[in-house]
């Protein structure tokens, strides 16, 4: 990829992350704008790749980038299961008429979706209150920062 290209990927052999300096701009990140609006964007791309590390492909990878079963049975039948989950709610999408998402074949991408922005929007949370406490956030255009995140 070159520098302005908008992409990144996870490489579990090299067990690396790629970001090429695109996605460092608006409006994805702006050194501007609140921490919501950076959390939902290039946060959201971040999460969604930092999971794919752990989901039904990258999880069959070791720290060290080789193919081996590392996983102990029962955290693998317990992961399986919980996919499981993620894969029926996905097959139950249905972006146009008479055409479904078939949750099992798009697993990796729906776990590193659902996981990347749940595990953010935690983070955001956290710096949330230890900027704030438990006063009021501030809105910006009337939204709160849950809002904005979202909206990114």
């Amino acid at each position: 990829m070159t520098p302005p290209t908008i992409n990144a990927y996870y490489n579990p052999p090299l067990n690396e992350i790629v970001f090429p300096a695109g996605y460092l701009q608006p409006p994805f990140f702006d050194p501007k704008a609140d921490d919501a609006i950076n959390y939902g964007a290039i946060g959201g791309v971040m999460g969604h790749e930092m999971t794919h590390g752990f989901d039904d492909q990258g999880r069959q990878y070791d720290s060290a980038g080789n193919l081996r079963d590392w996983w102990t049975p029962a955290d693998a039948a317990e992961f399986t299961k919980r996919a499981a989950v993620v894969g029926r709610q996905y097959s139950a999408f249905s972006p146009l008429d008479s055409v479904r998402v078939n949750g099992q074949l798009t697993m990796g991408e729906n776990l590193a979706d659902f996981a990347g922005l749940t595990v953010v929007f935690g983070a955001l949370e956290k710096q949330l209150a230890q900027r704030y406490g438990s006063g009021p956030h501030p809105r910006y255009d009337g939204f709160s920062p849950e809002q904005r995140y979202f909206l990114s």
